[in-house]
């Protein structure tokens, strides 16, 4: 039996996506629902309808005056739908914790991805009429879109303004975050080099963390199921294995007293503390090796 991963992307075999594709270049392949036997038969999926009713969850109502997730509510199922039928898309979050079998894909597409049991993975449907969708913005994880029903424009494009983000952002947003903190050229719009996929019923998209990208919805109604993945950083890695490590020790699980104290003796006590602790945390780092780290993510 193929990979999902190969399923998704019409190629022989898991590495064949992996080699040119993971985790930085987009990849589109557009084929008929039923190439996904498993997704395609699942009768949750058959419509907005039968999501609503297999969820459990509040469901997010996303707003027209931004048409992006930040500005949206949440509600339950039979007020969502009726806001659905107001021409309001929606979007079911964590799907996969309701439907076995979209959790299976979920987790065997992260497994085949070569992420740690620990990443944040989700699947998420979102519910669309004509002329929803989403303005431009980036994530900070990886997505793998499947069309279901409808058809939706994707604009996609690479971001050349940040690199490897950890936050999303949005073009709306009168807010930066900090890896944007003094860029001047911050765009508002897609840029010039963005490219437009069209996705029908069988189309499978893969958005790399931090790419821009912007959705239109053309049909009707349209219905996609997304399976995103955090994409942990090295410094997340490390910086966890040595958190872990510290805290075994109730020296460094102790309250960081004085550090910006206005009384100077306490300042001055919090200052020499912190040099000794500086001292063991530094030892505590050189004594790591690779197996010990390993070692850990799997303890």
């Amino acid at each position: 039996m193929s990979t999902c991963l190969a399923q998704l992307f019409d190629v022989p075999s898991t590495e064949a996506f992996l080699t040119p594709h993971w985790p930085g270049n987009p990849r589109v392949v557009h084929g008929p629902l039923e190439r996904f036997a498993e997704l395609s038969a699942l009768p949750e999926l058959a419509g907005v309808e039968q999501i609503a009713a297999a969820f459990h969850d509040p469901v997010m109502v996303i707003l027209p005056d931004e048409r992006d997730e930040s500005s949206a509510i949440k509600t339950d199922a039979r007020t969502a739908l009726a806001h659905y039928q107001e021409g309001l898309a929606l979007c079911f979050e964590a799907v996969d914790r309701f439907i076995p079998t979209v959790d299976r894909w979920l987790q065997s597409i992260r497994q085949e991805l070569g992420l740690p049991a620990a990443t944040f993975s989700r699947s998420l449907i979102y519910a669309g009429k004509t002329g929803a969708g989403n303005f431009p913005h980036y994530d900070a994880n990886a997505n793998f879109v499947v069309q279901l029903q409808g058809t939706k424009r994707w604009t996609i494009a690479k971001n050349t303004h940040v690199v490897n983000p950890v936050d999303r952002w949005a073009m709306t947003s009168p807010y930066l975050p900090a890896e944007l903190q003094g860029d001047n050229e911050i765009p508002r719009r897609m840029p010039a080099d963005a490219t437009t996929v069209d996705l029908t019923p069988g189309s499978a998209l893969f958005v790399p963390r931090g790419y821009w990208h912007a959705t239109e919805i053309g049909s009707p109604e349209t219905l996609a199921i997304n399976f995103t993945y955090s994409q942990p950083s090295w410094a997340e890695v490390l910086g966890a294995i040595v958190l872990r490590r510290l805290h075994r020790e109730p020296e460094f699980r102790a309250l960081a007293d004085g550090l910006e104290s206005p009384s100077p003796a306490r300042a001055i006590a919090a200052h020499q503390q912190l040099a000794a602790m500086l001292e063991q945390f530094q030892r505590e780092v050189a004594a790591l090796d690779v197996r010990a780290i390993i070692s850990e993510l799997h303890a």
